[in-house]
Formats: C-alpha cells, sequence, structure tokens
C-alpha cells in the first residue's frame, strides 16, 4: 500500500519512515505542499498524509486542490493544533480524519488502516476477499481457507488491486501505473511476468480463480462456478 506524507519536519519523516515501512506500507516523502499536490495528483497513493502546517503554503490548501482535482484518496490532516475549529476546518475541506501532533505510532495506524477501508471494499479481519480466496493485509497470504502462498510486494499489490475492483476489469495502464509510477514496454514485460506467477500460484493453491486477460484492455479475476451459473 503506496502512502504519501507531506511533511516539512524532517525528524518526524525519519520516524514515520520506519514505522510505515515495518508495517509494510511503502511510504513517500515530500516537504512542500506544492510538490505533495503533484504526487498525489499522479493518483498512484492509497493514502495521504498532510501536516496543515507546510512551509510553502497551508496542508488545508493542498487538501482542497486534492479534493478540487475529484480525487477521492483517503487523506490523513496532522496539525500541532487540535481544537474543535482546527478540526472543523479540516474535515470541511475534505479530510477523512485529523490527528493532532505529537502522536502514539498505534494510534497513526489505526486512524491509517480506518481510512484506507474504503467504500465498496470487504476488509473483515484486515482481509480482502474474493469468491473464496481471502489476502491478507498484514501478511501478504493469499487463502482459500485451508492452504496458503505467500505474494511477494508486487504480487500482492497486482492481487489486492483485482479483489478491490471484484470481476471488473482493470486495466495494464492503471497497473503499470500504480506499481511503477510509469508506462513502458519493461514495465508492461514486468507486469506479464508478474501476472504469470500469480496465475501459478493460484494452481498451486488448487483454487479455480483465474487471472482472465482482456485483450487490448487489461485483466480481471473470473470464478468460473459463478460465471457458468450467471450463463
Amino acid at each position: 500500500m503506496k502512502i504519501l506524507l507531506v511533511e516539512n519536519d524532517q525528524k518526524l519523516c525519519g520516524k514515520l519512515k520506519r514505522l510505515l515501512t515495518k508495517k509494510r506500507y511503502e511510504p513517500f516523502f515530500v516537504n512542500k505542499g506544492e510538490n505533495g499536490l503533484d504526487e498525489a495528483q499522479s493518483g498512484v497513493y492509497d493514502a495521504v498524509i498532510i501536516d496543515t502546517e507546510l512551509p510553502d503554503c497551508s496542508g488545508l490548501d493542498v487538501l482542497k486542490q486534492i479534493r478540487k482535482s475529484k480525487l477521492s484518496v483517503p487523506v490523513l490532516l496532522l496539525s500541532p493544533r487540535c481544537g474543535v475549529s482546527d478540526k472543523v476546518r479540516g474535515l470541511e475541506s475534505g479530510a477523512d480524519d485529523f490527528m493532532e501532533k505529537p502522536f502514539a505510532d498505534d494510534e497513526l495506524l489505526a486512524r491509517l488502516r480506518a481510512i484506507t477501508r474504503r467504500k465498496g471494499e470487504f476488509i473483515i479481519d484486515n482481509l480482502l476477499h474474493f469468491s473464496e480466496l481471502s489476502l491478507d493485509l498484514g501478511t501478504y497470504e493469499l487463502t482459500d481457507g485451508q492452504d496458503f502462498v505467500r505474494l511477494s510486494n508486487k504480487e500482492f499489490e497486482i492481487m489486492k488491486y483485482f479483489f478491490l475492483h471484484g470481476h471488473n476489469v482493470v486495466s495494464k495502464e492503471d497497473l503499470l501505473t500504480r506499481l511503477w509510477g510509469f508506462e513502458n514496454a519493461m514495465a508492461e514485460n514486468n507486469l506479464e511476468v508478474y501476472i504469470s506467477y500469480l496465475r501459478r500460484k493460484l494452481i498451486k493453491l488448487g483454487s479455480t480463480i483465474q487471472i482472465f486477460c482482456v485483450k487490448n484492455v487489461g485483466y480481471r479475476l473470473i470464478d468460473p462456478e459463478m460465471e457458468h451459473a450467471c450463463s
């Protein structure tokens, strides 16, 4: 899960980098609002953490621009002030949550998990579900309830994206941007390699779920039994 942190405090950035990396997030840091807005608008992040006090502008202004761009990415605001009026301004500007600095590590992680439980996701006990399969967001294990296979970071990100989109098609462009931040022939070849790895792991698991290629578009997960029942 990719997390963008827009924060000017270098000491805090270092602390958060260690904390988030330990919990298997992929943090990326910028210290100015303008850079944070550019990064957020790339659409590759699962959540954004913004300090309200940045050297070049207010974090609230960055947040407002994110929402003005029609981005629905979850946003957690950090502020040294956390009065009622501060919270109201933050939430009305489009924040999903608001935290006072300094904060406890466990509370920040809990709030981050909470804001990334987006509408439409089927998450129970840190698991995503598709048909008989479950994907553990903490251990990166894919299981059918009896056996499991462990996924690499890239395999996990791809499978998670499939799970979140259910039976819908996921475009190659979205996957390439999300995983590598750009689209080129080498990245596309790498994607195809990871898709083949995932197909082998589904076979190893004995699952009937398949990764179906939609020509010139992308991929989607299919459950042959459900597809047959609906035909």
